[in-house]
């Protein structure tokens, strides 16, 4: 079965959007700038396997912890 390249392009775009966008939330949550993250995992994403390895990697991370104090209300 050959592939066209245009398929394959299409495939590695779509692959792009749909990694840049999973790794937009997980670094909302576990990361304090999401934007470099973001940047980064953008170009990584152009190279699926290491795409992989940075989602897994950003996943595994802890959450940030939330520095306001619930318990001293007015």
């Amino acid at each position: 079965m050959n592939i066209d390249a245009t398929v394959a392009v299409n495939i590695v775009f779509a692959w792009v959007l749909i990694a840049t966008t999973l790794a937009y939330f997980l670094a909302r949550k576990r990361v304090e700038s999401v934007l470099p993250v973001v940047i980064l995992h953008f170009f990584l994403a152009f190279l699926p396997p290491l795409s992989l390895i940075a989602l897994l990697i950003l996943a595994n991370k802890d959450e940030k912890t939330s520095t306001t104090d619930v318990s001293a209300k007015g």
